[in-house]
């Protein structure tokens, strides 16, 4: 019964996968026409050196992984710095392009310049520790749902695009071979969500089904996790950080129902709705972490009230179900930002009317 079912499961996901030309979350002209404004020309500047080996530190102290060492943590931010510093750059310029009004190519043309620079160099494509490969999943979400919104700009350079979607493959590929072992914690956790929204987004980008298929089984290997009451039991193990980690598990699987429902997908239905029962206990933990505090054992650690990477996920799942516990959160936060999922969620997918 369980090989049928499994054959089963396989053929429906086949049937009911995307076809057609593969589509971002994020239509620009319409959010350009909703929020854009008049902007300057982008300014020229020098474009960061390509990194191509991740070495990052390991900061977590316990077996919980939930306290954190906050020397080992800042040599760990120091790691990262010039990484992270061109990932905003290249958001900025990817908002830039969708809310310049009368639309302004030059942002995206400079956008795809800096990535090309990265992707001609192998950027990130070098040796890697545990903490390296995390950081190269988050960054390939990052690039890949940036290209997402600037590749059908007008007038781009042929050669850059293709350089660079050929990267971008090359990233997910090398993300690919860490998931999917059964019995390894990082292939149901949230980095299993992670790695999926960042797999499938440069399946989008590039047009790649492969891809695109696999990022959305990694995203339902998270969403299998999901109780019926709303947790997840991976992410009760971090203890004081339970809640944090819901939330962080959260905002790849809303963004990844966002890219999966452009492209004909119904990813927030599926699992009887697991992304919108971990939603729910979610948006309540923030109002009152207390049970969150009950079924992990421990007071939980959150900074309060949430805001930046904690909320961002809010602004698209907020306006597609309009959860009015919301209402209060978003006015009080915005604009709300979290690279890892493209850059500004505020200007990519907020109602100006919370309502």
């Amino acid at each position: 019964m369980a090989r049928l079912l499994a054959v089963l499961t396989a053929f429906l996901v086949a049937v009911l996968a995307p076809s057609g030309p593969l589509r971002g979350p994020i239509d620009v002209g319409a959010r350009r026409a909703l929020v854009g404004r008049a902007l300057p020309d982008p300014m020229p500047g020098p474009i960061p050196p390509p990194v191509r080996d991740l070495r990052g530190v390991s900061y977590y102290t316990d077996a919980n992984r939930s306290v954190a060492d906050p020397v080992s943590k800042e040599g760990n931010q120091e790691a990262f710095a010039p990484l992270r510093a061109f990932i905003r750059q290249v958001t900025d310029l990817a908002d830039g392009w969708m809310e310049s009004r009368p639309p302004k190519p030059a942002y995206a043309a400079r956008a795809l310049e800096l990535l090309a620079v990265w992707a001609r160099a192998g950027a990130l494509l070098g040796t890697a520790n545990q903490q390296g490969e995390y950081e190269r999943e988050w960054t390939l979400g990052s690039l890949a749902l940036v290209y997402l919104r600037l590749r059908d700009a007008p007038g781009l350079d042929r050669a850059a695009r293709t350089d660079v979607a050929s990267w971008l493959v090359k990233l997910a590929e090398a993300v690919q071979p860490h998931y999917g072992h059964p019995g390894r914690v990082s292939s149901a956790n949230n980095h299993a969500c992670w790695a999926g929204l960042a797999v499938a987004a440069t399946g989008a980008a590039t047009q790649n089904h492969a891809l695109f298929d696999w990022g959305l089984a990694q995203g339902r290997a998270g969403l299998a996790q999901v109780r019926a009451d709303g947790l997840l039991p991976l992410e009760l193990d971090r203890k004081a950080l339970a809640l944090h980690y819901h939330l962080f598990t959260l905002a790849p699987l809303v963004m990844l129902a966002e890219l999966a429902e452009a492209n004909g997908v119904h990813l927030y239905a599926e699992g009887d709705r697991a992304i919108q029962r971990l939603a729910d206990r979610v948006i309540a933990g923030l109002r009152d972490p207390l049970p969150f505090a009950a079924a992990a054992g421990v007071t939980q650690q959150l900074r309060r009230p949430a805001r930046g990477a904690d909320l961002a996920w809010a602004e698209p799942y907020f306006a597609r179900f309009h959860d009015p516990r919301l209402v209060p959160l978003l006015a009080t936060a915005r604009p709300l930002r979290d690279d890892r999922l493209g850059g500004d969620l505020t200007l990519a997918f907020g109602l100006p009317d919370l309502k």
